[in-house]
């Protein structure tokens, strides 16, 4: 049986592998994942929070989504244990979730041109962030408190 630290360096590294190669294309659009980093990811995060979480909302000034959703994004976080979860989507209010199971998904809708984000906090733990948009890998962070941010131009 692996390790967690050979595991996240090993999902990592495949996932480094991935991104480089669909950042070949040469559109605008997320880079394709079509191999064992979706795989992976759908083993590691499919399962939900065990425990529920407190979720806050702060106060700030929010974009407003336009028109019809061009797709749709999942927020995701895997690691061990708990974390603190801060989100916001598509420029709205930050959501913080505290003393979450991981891993921890979030589905949205996405809109041309408007960003949101997702940042994990578990102390020093290594943590996965990653943004899927309609399968396709959008954004990656591995290391301890990462955030994952995108905005889909298309």
């Amino acid at each position: 049986m692996m390790n967690r630290s050979a595991f996240g360096v090993v999902w990592a590294l495949t996932v480094i592998a991935v991104a480089a190669t669909g950042c070949a294309g040469n559109d605008d659009k997320p880079a394709s994942t079509e191999s064992a980093v979706t795989r992976s990811e759908v083993a590691t995060a499919t399962a939900s929070s065990q425990s529920p979480a407190a979720t806050t909302t702060s106060e700030t000034a929010s974009a407003t989504p336009t028109g019809q959703p061009i797709g749709a994004a999942t927020m995701k976080v895997s690691g061990a244990g708990q974390a603190t979860i801060r989100y916001q989507i598509n420029g709205g209010a930050e959501q913080t979730e505290s003393n979450v199971a991981l891993p921890w998904e979030k589905q949205y809708p996405v809109y041309n041109e408007i960003q949101s984000s997702v940042t994990a906090d578990a102390g020093d733990a290594e943590l996965l962030c990653s943004i899927i948009m309609d399968g396709k890998l959008a954004a990656f962070e591995s290391q301890p408190r990462p955030t994952c941010s995108f905005a889909y131009h298309g």
